[in-house]
């Protein structure tokens, strides 16, 4: 008994040792108006966000639609931003139509199959998703590698 006992406490404590409570985790529901990638390796946190929404209508079909513009900038380095605009009520790889990051003055954008987004929810107050892969800096032709990015925005 005493065996199963020791056993059991060892097997708890090592459970409990590594369970993270590190504010970095990605997937923290606590990370609501923000915004996370990591870029080349490194998480980039873009906090400071501005998210504005602009109405269209197409003269010829009078089909409106609504654009939602997610602009921000990581605290620890102002060259560092993102920018993304978004369909509302669209989900799917398609609703995104422009992505660009910011990194260290440079600005990187999709320009191939080699990066998608996917909106999971879009509403007239929530826009969550996650975006990966490969972005360029078009004037010279360098890349970044993109993982785990997730946007989860109330606005």
């Amino acid at each position: 008994m005493k065996n199963i006992l020791h056993i059991t406490a060892t097997c708890l404590l090592f459970l409990l040792s590594s369970c993270s409570d590190n504010d970095d985790d990605l997937a923290s529901n606590d990370q609501t108006n923000k915004v996370f990638a990591t870029i080349n390796g490194e998480v980039i946190k873009f906090e400071n966000l501005v998210i504005t929404k602009q109405p269209y209508t197409n003269s010829e079909t009078s089909f409106e639609w609504v654009d939602i513009r997610v602009l921000g900038y990581n605290t620890e380095n102002s060259l560092n931003a993102i920018e993304f605009i978004a369909e509302e009520g669209l989900l799917g790889a398609e609703s995104i139509w422009r992505f660009n990051i910011t990194i260290n003055g440079f600005t990187y954008v999709q320009d191939s199959s080699a990066f998608t987004t996917l909106v999971t929810e879009s509403t007239e107050n929530k826009l969550t998703g996650t975006f990966s892969g490969v972005l360029t800096e078009p004037n010279n032709g360098q890349t970044i590698t993109v993982t785990n990015g997730l946007f989860n925005l109330d606005h």
